[in-house]
């Protein structure tokens, strides 16, 4: 009866040790856990920030195109004028010789 009583003693004993460790585990895991989703959460946040900053430079990049293809109708039209290839006048040939 003894040897019983000393083996589920023991077994408490056992338990008990083990049941403290598996809290401690369990404690850590659940700080690492925070850790990961606060790291996850400011990774999200920067995705966000880049998709935003994307979409903005994309509207810019977009108006500058449009800016380019109007530049350069004009340009077209105005290389397709009379007397583009003339020489110059004698006062602009002045100041571009000044130059």
């Amino acid at each position: 009866m003894r040897v019983i009583a000393v083996c589920a003693l023991g077994l408490a004993i056992i338990c008990g040790i083990v049941s403290v460790y598996l809290g401690w585990r369990n404690n850590g895991l659940r700080d690492q856990l925070e850790a990961a989703q606060g790291r996850l959460s400011v990774q999200a946040r920067q995705i966000e920030n880049a998709r935003q900053s994307a979409a903005v430079l994309d509207a810019h990049i977009e108006r500058l195109q449009a800016m380019r293809a109007a530049h350069q109708v004009q340009l077209k039209e105005l290389r397709g004028k009379e007397g583009y290839h003339a020489p110059l006048s004698d006062f602009l040939g002045d100041v571009f010789d000044g130059l």
